[in-house]
């Protein structure tokens, strides 16, 4: 990926772009599946952009119980301030799901005062802000999910919300393993295998693979 291809570079050309990766004092690290790429148990204000691969943030709590929070694909980003971090009684992970480059820069030194005023450090602020906003948004659909009461509504819930966010034209596809489904939705493994298995048979959900389609009312 090229450094102006990145989201928090939007709007920022390709000699800007490089000259402020140099002044942030970026680092990319290059991860391979299964492995760690962070861990929030110690307080950090680094903050981290999937360059390419996908992640996924990872929580566990006092007893190990493991819960999906969130995926994060290419441009997904990810720091202290953007996880449930800060307590004693659950630790945060980002763990690679696949091979992943990721591109880390500290917080500070994105919001520090620059000497030149120049327009393009102001863009990278303004583009931070709307990607924590973006991040907001996706935390309140991960509650809508997990306030659904039974495992069919959560299903559907996260498939709807899916389906809605995948761009028009390209198939919704889960981004998960049945298992990691399952954490994801704080269900059990055989329970949402048989929901899944009893919607298909009702004609209300097809998966060919990971892709799906979701049936609704009426259709």
């Amino acid at each position: 990926m090229l450094p102006e291809q990145n989201i928090l570079f939007k709007g920022v050309g390709e000699s800007d772009c490089r000259r402020m990766m140099s002044c942030f004092n970026t680092e990319v690290r290059r991860y391979r599946a299964g492995s760690r790429i962070a861990d929030y148990s110690h307080s950090t204000d680094r903050i981290g952009i999937v360059l390419s691969g996908r992640a996924a943030m990872v929580r566990y709590d006092i007893n190990g119980v493991r819960t999906i929070v969130e995926t994060l694909g290419e441009q997904g980003i990810f720091g202290e301030f953007f996880t449930f971090a800060g307590t004693h009684r659950s630790s945060v992970e980002i763990v690679a799901d696949t091979d992943c480059e990721v591109m880390f820069f500290r917080r500070e030194e994105i919001l520090k005062r620059c000497e030149n005023a120049c327009r393009c450090h102001s863009m990278v602020v303004e583009n931070l802000l709307m990607l924590m906003s973006e991040k907001t948004i996706s935390l309140s659909e991960r509650i809508e999910v997990l306030s659904q009461r039974s495992i069919e509504d959560k299903l559907i819930s996260f498939l709807q919300i899916t389906a809605d966010n995948t761009p028009k034209g390209d198939t919704p596809q889960i981004p998960f393993s049945t298992t990691a489904l399952s954490d994801y939705l704080c269900v059990n493994r055989s329970s949402l295998q048989r929901e899944m298995a009893r919607l298909k048979e009702a004609g209300v959900l097809t998966i060919s693979k990971r892709k799906f389609r979701l049936v609704r009312g009426g259709e």
